[in-house]
């Protein structure tokens, strides 16, 4: 038996399965993909461009935002957006990165800090986020975006008086 068939489907498989590897991610470079985009959203967020902002997340993409249902898709954020920017026009928002960690497969990203919110009706509010990002072809797009304030609940009104 020859060991040119043998040598010819082994090197056949070779090829094979280095072309069906997905290259390295540069994470790096994709966690400051990651970073421009959360950059971009402030930027727009100041501009108070609700129709900007819900360009940034998927098509399926969610706003989780405490005591609201979830906020779902392109038309739903920008309306939410543009409604809260309407009614508190003096509202300002800021945040901080904290850290984005990137999947191996570079495809996946999700990134945690802190925001702070002045000139909202309720006085001031702080808290903690986390947002999940998903490549899309070339373009990094919000998927969720999960927002907690770390402000004290309002004390509980008291109970009436029992009933006779």
């Amino acid at each position: 038996m020859s060991r040119t068939p043998v040598l010819s489907v082994a090197a056949v498989m070779l090829l094979s399965a280095c072309a069906s590897a997905s290259p390295q991610a540069d994470i790096a470079t994709e966690e400051q993909a990651v970073r421009a985009v959360s950059s971009r959203w402030l930027e727009l967020e100041k501009a108070k461009d609700g129709a900007g902002i819900a360009g940034l997340f998927a098509d399926d993409g969610v706003m989780y935002r405490p005591e609201q249902d979830p906020i779902v898709g392109h038309a739903a954020i920008q309306a939410h957006l543009s409604k809260g920017f309407t009614e508190r026009p003096q509202e300002t928002s800021d945040w901080t990165t904290d850290r984005v960690d990137v999947a191996a497969s570079g495809d996946l990203a999700v990134e945690h800090g802190s925001w702070a919110t002045t000139g909202t009706p309720d006085g001031d509010d702080r808290g903690w986020y986390v947002t999940e990002y998903r490549k899309v072809g070339t373009e990094w797009k919000v998927v969720a975006d999960v927002a907690i304030s770390t402000r004290p609940a309002a004390p509980a009104a008291p109970a009436p008086p029992p009933a006779n």
